[in-house]
């Protein structure tokens, strides 16, 4: 058999090889994600207004835990913009470092989630109910973004430069991800508006300084 050409006639697709079919899948899959955890989200809102006598999660002396966790999530994302910019200028040994500090961060977040669910769980069956997946879901994804992180530094030490520009994209796509999901999972579930969250920042940054 003899291989032949496309015809003149069918047009040349720009930006559609394995890389951007990859990071268009991701983003499905994050879609598809978001719609399966918003039914936990909405389940929390829907029970701690139907009965907060009975579900509002009281966390007590770690009132603030939610929130820290949080700040472990915020730093990562920080960490990884860095990095992205450093990825598309070329600067691969900043890349490398940035990297390695947001998968640190990341690992913390992991760490510091997977503490809230030994609380909550702790606490009762009536805090299972209402923050136990939620909280769960996002250790997920934190596990995911770990995952990503390993096999880029894995290209990266083998300096495998076409695995890296297919799989970052796709990898920094799932990690800005966790970070938005875990902001307003934060806002929706813990009842503190960006505003009251931002406060509370620069409150605790403030007793950092003095």
């Amino acid at each position: 058999m003899s291989a032949h050409h496309a015809p003149d006639w069918v047009p040349h697709r720009e930006g559609t090889g394995i890389k951007d079919n990859g990071v268009f899948a991701t983003w499905l899959s994050l879609i598809a994600f978001t719609f399966f955890i918003g039914t936990f989200v909405a389940a929390n809102v829907y029970l701690r207004g139907w009965a907060p006598d009975k579900f509002n999660v009281d966390f007590g002396a770690n009132a603030n835990l939610p929130a820290f966790t949080t700040i472990f999530l915020l730093v990562a994302g920080f960490l990884v913009l860095l990095a992205a910019n450093f990825f598309r200028t070329k600067a691969m040994g900043k890349f490398n470092a940035m990297m390695v500090l947001a998968t640190l961060a990341i690992t913390g977040y992991a760490a510091m989630q997977l503490w809230l669910m030994s609380y909550v769980h702790g606490l009762g069956a009536h805090a299972w109910t209402t923050h136990m997946s939620i909280y769960f879901l996002q250790f997920a994804l934190a596990l995911v973004c770990i995952g990503f992180m390993m096999a880029i530094g894995k290209f990266y030490s083998e300096r495998n430069t076409k695995a890296l520009n297919r799989l970052v994209p796709a990898a920094l796509s799932v990690f800005l991800y966790t970070v938005m999901a875990g902001v307003l999972t934060l806002v929706i579930t813990d009842m503190m508006s960006v505003g009251e969250f931002a406060n509370w920042c620069g409150t605790r940054i403030m007793e950092l300084v003095k």
